[in-house]
């Protein structure tokens, strides 16, 4: 954690520290944020500290209430069921319609990588992650599909972090999915990335 931040946009490095603490569950749903305590942990004054849990609000990971203060956004069951849908429906359609047009290559060099690991970190497992769903999203060359996935991206990630205690378990879903991928097995890969994204829903839920 920086305890001294420097310009860039203090705001800016504020933000980005707060959302990848939410995004980790590092900070639970439901928490507190005292913008006080993380001024002074930052050795900054408050008013950056609350621009960025405004901008987090508008994002739709933070909650300001009114007279009580800042709190990680809560997902009811619902919700958690409905981005899990949306999940869905992104990345199997983009993996069934854009199959060919995957970039095999990253794919290869992002396999290697998931089988040189002996000891899976948890920042590591989340970069290899985060880069095999993005690639599948990106592989539709489609700027609309694309963002409004985005605009839903954070709470998807949130929810595949609620699985974290299966972290090993992914990481071998994730291997099985790319080599079907590579193999040129569609079917394969369609199946295998629907029963991972459906042992996630039923393992968080």
């Amino acid at each position: 954690m920086l305890m001294h931040l420097v310009t860039d946009s203090i705001t800016e490095q504020i933000y980005r520290i707060i959302k990848e603490k939410i995004l980790l569950t590092d900070l639970k749903m439901g928490e507190q944020i005292n913008p006080r305590e993380l001024a002074s942990e930052f050795n900054v004054s408050v008013m950056p500290v609350r621009d960025a849990l405004r901008r987090l609000v508008n994002e739709g990971l933070v909650v300001n209430k009114a007279r009580v203060g800042f709190f990680v956004r809560s997902f009811t069951r619902r919700e958690i069921q409905d981005i899990m849908e949306v999940r869905r429906l992104y990345e199997l359609y983009c993996l069934d319609q854009y199959f060919h047009e995957l970039d095999r290559e990253k794919l290869r060099e992002i396999l290697n990588a998931c089988r040189e690991t002996e000891t899976l970190s948890r920042r590591h497992f989340d970069e290899l992650d985060e880069a095999i769903h993005e690639l599948i999203i990106t592989a539709s060359h489609n700027d609309y599909l694309i963002e409004s996935y985005h605009n839903v991206k954070n709470q998807i990630i949130i929810c595949r972090h609620l699985d974290r205690d299966r972290m090993e378990v992914a990481h071998g879903e994730h291997i099985r999915l790319l080599e079907a991928i590579l193999e040129g097995k569609k079917e394969k890969a369609v199946d295998i990335l629907r029963s991972h994204i459906n042992r996630v829903a039923e393992a968080i839920l």
